[in-house]
């Protein structure tokens, strides 16, 4: 079985662009699951594509599939731009939104006002029904914090995406997806004059994880990145 998830989006995108056609399309007739990572970055793709003008199409045929679509709040996030085709029979998923304590729904975020109901939620889960201690479950907040406040902080044109699903495995865990279409860590960073030499990806990741780098010559800024690294260690966790 295939899947759309945070260690396959890429490769999948790779193997379609060369194919792609007005309006542009995202194959996923052959997957079987989807994780929330998958979500996050389908709705940012989503929503990069249709700022060139164009409407997407996300081609889906597995019931399984589509009904999760729904369900997830993918489809009605992706609605005012994207087209999930064959069409689907209303949005019922709507109706459902945030009745599972399990499960956040694709959510599109464009303020820090957003951030604590969404916050308080993951918490919960954490504390609850996953039995986190709690210091542990706060470092994960953090995190997540950090991350989502990157989305919309560094961008003033584009919006971030969070989901979360929580599976009934033995242990349970817990899955949350981030991602946003912005200008990416390299062409944020180099709005600083100080790091306008640096020129790749992975040379813009290795300044941002030091504390004190950021776009803004602020004493209080460039701390977040460095301090979800800090968190990252004393949990042995990794962030894809």
């Amino acid at each position: 079985m295939k899947k759309l998830d945070s260690n396959t989006f890429d490769e999948l995108l790779q193997e379609q662009e060369p194919s792609l056609r007005k309006p542009p399309s995202f194959d996923l007739r052959e997957i079987g699951f989807v994780s929330p990572a998958g979500l996050v970055q389908l709705a940012a793709w989503s929503y990069q594509i249709a700022r060139r003008k164009h409407r997407p199409r996300i081609l889906v045929d597995d019931p399984s599939v589509r009904s999760y679509l729904v369900r997830a709040g993918f489809a009605s996030a992706v609605g005012p731009v994207a087209d999930i085709v064959p069409a689907l029979n209303g949005d019922w998923g709507r109706y459902f939104r945030g009745s599972n304590p399990m499960l956040i729904e694709v959510t599109r975020i464009e303020s820090a006002s957003m951030l604590p109901d969404l916050l308080d939620r993951i918490l919960l889960v954490l504390r609850q029904k996953l039995k986190y201690r709690e210091t542990d479950a706060y470092d994960i907040a953090i995190a997540v914090s950090e991350v989502t406040q990157n989305t919309f902080d560094h961008n003033s044109s584009s919006y971030g995406f969070l989901s979360m699903q929580v599976y009934k495995s033995n242990p349970p865990f817990l899955e949350i997806g981030i991602a946003d279409y912005g200008d990416g860590l390299l062409s944020t960073l180099r709005r600083n004059p100080k790091y306008k030499e640096i020129d790749d990806d992975k040379d813009a990741i290795a300044h941002c994880i030091r504390l004190g780098t950021s776009e803004h010559d602020d004493l209080t800024r460039g701390t977040g990145l460095h301090h979800l690294l800090e968190i990252t260690y004393k949990q042995k966790a990794w962030f894809r």
